[in-house]
């Protein structure tokens, strides 16, 4: 028996208070036509289905007919509203499904992107990487394992706190009468220079190596100071050229220890060294005990700074024709000319002057040991003379020039590049790229362009 059947038949057994049986059967087929809308709604909802049931369960309740007459009384002005109601919902998820897939589109093409970026610069930073491969960081392996190699002269240090350390530039005096100086052969690089009158001048940084006896230690010209600015290492000087002192003392990107102001940091040297009494103004001298303690007191606790393009400490040198081994550099006179013999042996060029014999470094004790760079760097320089009538020799420091790169008995002719005073110089061959120089001590003589000239044989 169907529904309609089932409920004309139970309702003519029941009295109805509010209505009669013809009423009671109107309300019926009304309910007939909101159940026919249900089983339409029901094939997209499964909620409208879940009502239908509902319903029809209660008509088999003998008990609630009743009340399931009352209920039945809809309004055909209600199913409209229904269907509406219900249509907004099948919208709104519809609109929900299209939201979650755009937004799926988009988190797609981003995470494309990133990938086609993140894939570009592994290949563009690789070269960097690899050239960078020795400079590991802590996290990626402990100290105990790391090997450390310092910024200055390319060579193992014990720890990360040496190669940041403190770098200090010590100017150092070469007259006659300051032969030998002391500390010059345990620098990591040295520039060397006419400072006036033909006498040339050094100044030599250190960082890792700390000699306890330097000097003579003299007074400091312009283009030292230019050269000193990018290793952002103290100077250490005794008073200078005006010009220099101006640009030291009114700089505070300048580190200044001028003996003149830091007096109890030097001292006068009355002792013979080498056999040779030392007077003034050659005769002060001075130590990294001292020099360590001025720069701490100054604050200078750390230098920071690319340094020369080394070449890998695992490679041995190239098997090349040794086409240079020995470099004449014309700078001044013959008492001031620096000759470097190439010695097979250590791989590194032994100085001399050219009147004068082999430049020795001399020790306290009495030792002398040859001074030996493994680069010797001859760089062609703008020259000219200060006005005044002091006879200063300044440089032309920035910018680009002729350089000639001596190592493993061999030569590179090519070019020394520095953009701006807070550029390092770099050099590089006939092609452009630049050139990876040896661990090690790195000589660098500034020869003036229009009087000095380089020879190898």
């Amino acid at each position: 028996m169907d529904s309609r059947k089932k409920v004309q038949h139970k309702a003519k057994k029941i009295t109805i208070r509010d209505g009669d049986a013809d009423e009671a059967l109107k309300s019926i087929q009304e309910e007939d036509l909101s159940k026919g809308l249900d089983a339409m709604f029901a094939a997209e909802e499964s909620e409208a289905e879940t009502e239908f049931l509902d319903d029809e369960q209660e008509i088999d309740n003998n008990e609630d007919i009743a009340k399931f007459l009352n209920k039945s009384k809809v309004d055909e002005s209600e199913v409209p509203e229904k269907t509406d109601k219900k249509t907004r919902k099948k919208k709104a998820a519809q609109k929900r499904k299209a939201k979650a897939k755009r937004g799926l589109a988009v988190a797609l093409v981003f995470i494309f992107i990133i990938a086609i970026i993140g894939t570009l610069g592994f290949f563009l930073l690789r070269p960097q990487l690899n050239e960078n491969k020795l400079e590991q960081t802590a996290a990626e392996q402990p100290d105990s394992d790391k090997i450390f190699y310092s910024a200055l002269t390319g060579l193992e240090v014990a720890n990360q706190e040496t190669v940041s350390a403190a770098a200090t530039c010590v100017m150092i005096e070469n007259s006659p009468d300051a032969r030998p100086q002391s500390g010059l052969d345990q620098a990591g690089v040295v520039f060397e220079a006419v400072a006036e009158g033909g006498i040339t001048r050094f100044m030599a940084i250190f960082q890792e190596a700390k000699p306890q006896f330097i000097g003579p230690v003299r007074s400091v010209r312009i283009a030292y100071a230019e050269m000193a600015k990018p290793f952002h290492c103290s100077i250490a000087h005794v008073g200078g050229a005006d010009n220099a002192l101006n640009l030291i003392r009114n700089n505070s990107e300048f580190r200044d220890i001028d003996q003149f102001f830091n007096s109890s940091y030097y001292w006068r040297e009355s002792r013979a060294i080498a056999g040779k009494r030392r007077y003034a103004p050659h005769n002060v001298y001075t130590s990294f005990e001292k020099l360590d303690a001025l720069n701490q007191r100054k604050g200078y606790n750390t230098s920071v700074f690319n340094g020369f393009s080394r070449v890998n400490p695992d490679e041995p040198p190239a098997e090349v024709e040794k086409n240079a081994t020995t470099v004449n550099i014309k700078m001044s006179s013959n008492t001031f000319n620096p000759v470097f013999t190439y010695n097979p042996d250590t791989n590194s060029y032994l100085r001399a002057h050219q009147a004068g014999g082999a430049h020795m470094s001399a020790y306290p004790d009495g030792t002398q040991v040859q001074i030996s760079p493994k680069v010797v760097i001859a760089a062609k320089v703008n020259s000219y003379r200060r006005p005044g009538p002091d006879g200063y020799i300044d440089y032309t420091t920035t910018g680009e020039n002729d350089a000639f790169i001596f190592q493993n008995g061999t030569v590179i002719t090519g070019k020394w590049k520095r953009e701006d005073a807070n550029a390092e110089m770099k050099f590089y061959d006939g092609d452009g790229n630049i050139i990876k120089l040896n661990r090690g001590q790195v000589w660098i003589s500034l020869y003036p362009s229009n009087t000095g000239n380089v020879g190898w044989n």
